[in-house]
């Protein structure tokens, strides 16, 4: 689990896949956005994994997150990435970043958990 005040990292919930909880009412900032691939670095030493991230409610990021998120370096650390929100202004933005920011690497929306983590498996390294 991160010490990060930001956000949470869990590996054991999941086997083989790095779940990534953000903190509510928090508007992730690109400093935040490149701590959290620091640290994933030392989860994953560089063998992409699959990650789930679940935004916070109320929580936001801006165009500079988005475009770093979505890069080569944003996403060294992930095999595939899946988003999963319910929050409305949330969908949208996730939406955006799908279709504008274009991910590198395979990223999905989900509605639950449940199917965010049975895409993800697919992903897994054995």
């Amino acid at each position: 689990m991160s010490l990060a005040a930001t956000y949470t990292i869990n590996t054991a919930e999941y086997p083989g896949i790095i779940k990534v909880v953000f903190k509510d009412n928090y508007d992730f900032t690109l400093q935040d956005s490149k701590d959290l691939v620091e640290e994933l670095k030392k989860i994953c030493v560089n063998e992409p994994m699959p990650i789930l991230k679940i935004p916070g409610k109320f929580s936001s990021i801006d165009s500079d997150v988005r475009s770093y998120i979505s890069s080569v370096e944003g996403m060294q650390c992930s095999s595939a990435e899946a988003i999963v929100t319910t929050y409305l202004p949330q969908r949208l933005i996730g939406n955006f970043y799908l279709k504008i920011n274009k991910p590198v690497k395979p990223t999905i929306l989900c509605d639950t958990e449940e199917t965010a983590v049975r895409w993800l498996e697919q992903f897994k390294k054995i």
